[in-house]
């Protein structure tokens, strides 16, 4: 009983610090609206930071995903 109390627990906290860093990442990205110029080998463009922001957020969530779904394979 209190495995499921203890993972019932972990779930909630872990659920509520994924919604503090997300809330925190939102206010940020609000008041960075900006727009800004990028400079990568010949590529140059302008876009707002909003967007900078949020495809570097998309990306990380991405490998993460990537590498957990990988770490939960070689453990099978």
């Amino acid at each position: 009983m209190k495995t499921t109390e203890t993972k019932n627990g972990f779930k909630q906290l872990k659920t509520a610090v994924i919604i503090m860093l997300l809330s925190i990442f939102m206010i940020f990205i609000l008041q960075n609206t900006q727009v800004v110029d990028i400079k990568f080998l010949f590529w140059q463009m302008s876009l707002s930071r909003v967007i900078l922001l949020l495809g570097a957020l998309l990306i990380g969530v991405l490998v993460g995903l990537f590498f957990g779904w990988e770490a939960s394979q070689k453990r099978k």
